[in-house]
């Protein structure tokens, strides 16, 4: 008799407190997106009074050129997504089931590539390739037949850097562990049948790898739609924009044309929505089940020499696309001229000391160590509990929590950073983070909700509930099993994720750079400044050490994280 009662309690708390996490979760994620649909209709500025119309919608987009123009080229860089895909599939398939020379070495450097910020790497580009003054130009025009010039500051110029360290790496990334779990005996029948690689390749394995290729075409395009500063470097000049450029443009023109940037966030938001409904559609309506209740096999395949031939390309991809950028940004943050190596005396450390000893510097170092490490603390305190709620409780609302976890994922930086900044100008109580570090931390809590949450989740999902139970009937509470019991053994994943947490707080610019002010500048937001305002060597210097930051760490705590797997 006395157990019902207690029942009815921990049902009333379990669903109470199910239903105070939907509206927590509710306002970190639909919220912002809700404000930025809501106030596309609102032509008032965020401190006047609620004013509808629909000039902002025919400002921004039926009534500028320039608007049209950018949806026109967003459109156009956006086709790095599926061709990246491909090129990821082809990599990937070489990895795992070809094993190629060096696989290790080279998915090695495909990992470190994917941490590489985007805007010091363009910075060397720049060096390499500017039509007047780059490197490989002025050797051009030395040869006889006259070649080039080559100018990054275009469109295939700005294709080629982010294929080259983002978006090719983090495909790879998604689809190689697709290739790991699929059941290779099916290649092995069609080979036995008489077809030829090439044949198989494209009638068994491509369609069976489809529904992961499709994730990633998903998440590319919405990662064209958010990438900012290697466009607003490379395309300013040669008059190319983007909407993530014209979206900043709006905010920075005095005065902001808030209503304008709003149309405009809500109609990508749109596009964004009905991609999805459409790879939910594809992915609904076949079966792509590869791994099944009989014996599989995950025997490689048998190939010739032409895999030396293969891992040579690798190699040299990753040499030209990475390794070359980066060596040259360390030069050029010694040049007394950025890009200008036939000046007498070249070399000069007067940058280094003079943006070393600068308060700007050491506030932005300040800033940068302050919010990356509390993003990352606070995350994973968080993003943990989000995702055990997932994969333990019995809460109410917690498919509905789920789902709104992925939201960030499916929006630009930028428009959360539009939708954060309007909450800010109008609500007097979120107004007080508005100039400092809260602003900038909320943004990026939001950003990395989904992958945090997700990852968390998982790693409780592997572990047995018995340990629960066990923990529990000796008289422990849950918070004690929790912290003496989960925690430790989810301790790898959580180590993987303070990395990603972390390095995603460094080199961000998109996500913030509508909420910074002077005094909250991070190292990466002090760099896209120097990059704008031309004053390239600072922000080759400021580039050279985000890059060593944020590498630095992925490496240690990759290390980390190993050592603990294996322990």
């Amino acid at each position: 008799m006395e157990e019902r009662p207690q029942l009815l309690a921990r049902h009333t708390r379990d669903r109470w407190l199910g239903i105070a996490l939907v509206i927590g979760v509710a306002a970190i994620t639909v919220l912002p997106i809700a404000f930025v649909v809501v106030n596309s209709f609102n032509v008032a500025q965020p401190s006047q009074p609620w004013t509808f119309g629909l000039s902002g919608w025919s400002d921004a987009i039926f009534g500028s050129s320039r608007t049209l123009s950018s949806l026109t080229y967003s459109l156009i860089l956006s086709v790095r997504a599926p061709l990246a895909v491909a090129i990821a599939f082809l990599i990937s398939w070489l990895l795992i089931r070809a094993q190629i020379p060096g696989r290790s070495v080279i998915e090695l450097a495909l990992w470190t590539a994917f941490f590489l910020p985007a805007l010091p790497i363009t910075l060397g580009w720049v060096l390499l390739l500017d039509p007047n003054s780059g490197l490989i130009n002025i050797f051009l025009k030395k040869l006889p037949w006259q070649l080039g010039p080559l100018n990054i500051q275009s469109v295939v110029g700005i294709l080629w850097v982010h294929m080259s360290i983002a978006t090719v790496p983090v495909m790879t990334m998604l689809l190689a562990p697709a290739f790991r779990i699929m059941d290779a005996s099916m290649e092995e029948v069609s080979r036995t049948c008489g077809a030829k690689n090439w044949q198989t390749l494209r009638r068994i394995t491509f369609p069976l790898i489809l529904p992961a290729s499709l994730t990633a075409v998903l998440a590319g395009l919405i990662r064209s739609l958010e990438a900012f500063e290697v466009e607003q470097l490379l395309g300013s000049r040669s008059g190319i924009y983007v909407y993530a450029t014209r979206i900043y443009d709006l905010i920075n023109y005095q005065p902001p044309q808030i209503p304008q940037a709003m149309a405009l966030s809500t109609l990508i938001l749109g596009v964004l929505c009905l991609l999805a409904l459409l790879y939910q559609r594809i992915v609904s309506s076949r079966n792509y089940a590869t791994v099944t209740g009989r014996g599989m096999s995950m025997r490689p395949l048998l190939t010739g020499r032409w895999r030396y031939a293969a891992s040579a390309a690798l190699f040299a991809y990753i040499g030209i696309g990475v390794v070359l950028p980066v060596t040259v940004l360390v030069l050029g943050s010694f040049m007394r001229l950025f890009g200008f190596f036939g000046i007498s005396h070249p070399f000069t450390l007067d940058h280094w000391r003079r943006v070393l000893e600068s308060p700007v510097f050491s506030l932005a170092v300040r800033n940068t160590l302050v919010l990356s490490l509390s993003t990352s603390i606070l995350g994973l305190v968080f993003y943990s509990v989000l995702g055990y709620v997932l994969a333990r409780s019995n809460l109410t609302g917690r498919k509905l929590i789920g789902l709104m976890t992925w939201l960030p994922w499916a929006i630009p930086g930028m428009l959360l950073g539009i939708g954060l900044l309007w909450l800010l100008l109008s609500m007097p109580v979120l107004g007080l983070l508005y100039g400092n570090i809260g602003a900038l931390l909320l943004a990026l809590f939001i950003k990395e909700l989904p992958l945090g949450v997700n990852l968390s989740s998982v790693a409780f999902l592997q572990i047995s509930q018995e340990l629960e139970f066990s923990s529990r009937v000796c008289g422990a509470s849950w918070f004690r099993t929790y912290r003496r019991i989960m925690l430790p053994l989810i301790a790898p994943t959580l180590v993987s994720l303070f990395a990603v947490t972390f390095i995603g707080a460094v080199r961000d610019i998109s996500t913030t750079v509508l909420l910074v002010t002077p005094s909250s500048r991070t190292l990466s937001l002090l760099m896209f400044e120097f990059s704008a305002a031309g004053n390239i060597e600072s922000a080759a210097i400021l580039g050279l050490i985000v890059t060593v930051l944020a590498v630095g760490v992925a490496l240690v705590v990759r290390r980390l994280g190993l050592s603990m797997s294996v322990s």
